[in-house]
């Protein structure tokens, strides 16, 4: 994105039910399908608004008003992604759906607070894109319509990720100690995501089923971190312990 640009929105078509993978052996369209896509879609529906407040309170924490700038555009970016989630969520459930998943996602994002700019900009660098992990997850999985949905509102995060990982190496090279900052805090962001995965896969039926059953939450836990090793090697980190 270009100095100046204003994030646009990227409108998807609206659809009805439009089944896309069957879940759990379900025929493909039965209405167990539907309600287990509207089931996943509570849960992201949840997680980006929880995602968008705190992007809009890290503006106040940019260092110089380029970065400012940047940062009000990825605020304004997760606030268009939870009204279009939330336009299809409405359609295939219901809004109240999505307190189901609160106790997960509150806990997420107190355990992770951001202090700082530096931490505020490691928690886009590494959370954001432990969500597009997990979109790549669910977009083979769901109807067509929401497929697309979460592809572009989850998925594709990577003006977001260059901004941050611009952010943090300049940051790192101003202070260098302050690598072991960003190791710690991303480990905290790791692992309070594994956790609140895992307690969410356990407890919604719509998430085992369509990932797979029982093996879910193993197949997710190995992909988020196998991305987190990569993202850090970039930074120049050694990835934190399984």
């Amino acid at each position: 994105m270009h100095e100046g640009d204003s994030p646009q929105a990227t409108p998807v078509a609206e659809g009805p039910w439009d089944p896309g993978a069957g879940a759990d052996g379900a025929p493909p369209g039965s209405e167990p399908d539907r309600m287990f896509v509207a089931e996943i879609l509570a849960a992201l529906a949840y997680g980006e608004r929880c995602a968008a407040r705190r992007a809009a309170r890290a503006v106040d924490l940019a260092p110089d008003p380029r970065a400012r700038k940047e940062q009000q555009d990825v605020a304004d970016r997760e606030r268009q992604n939870t009204e279009l989630i939330d336009a299809r969520l409405r359609e295939l459930g219901e809004e109240s759906m999505a307190l189901r998943f609160a106790p997960y996602y509150d806990a997420f994002f107190e355990h992770t607070e951001p202090e700082g700019w530096v931490e505020a900009q490691t928690f886009h660098y590494v959370g954001d894109a432990l969500v597009s992990d997990f979109a790549d997850v669910l977009i083979p999985v769901v109807d067509r319509v929401s497929g697309e949905i979460i592809r572009r509102t989850l998925g594709e995060r990577q003006v977001q990720e260059t901004f941050a990982l611009d952010e943090l190496t300049k940051a790192m090279e101003r202070e260098p100690q302050v690598r072991e900052r960003i190791r710690v805090y991303a480990q905290r962001i790791v692992g309070e995501a594994v956790t609140q995965a895992a307690r969410a896969i356990e407890d919604t039926e719509g998430l085992r089923g369509l990932l797979g059953g029982s093996e879910a939450g193993k197949r997710l836990v190995l992909q988020i971190l196998d991305g987190h090793r990569v993202r850090l090697d970039r930074l120049g980190i050694d990835p934190v312990d399984d």
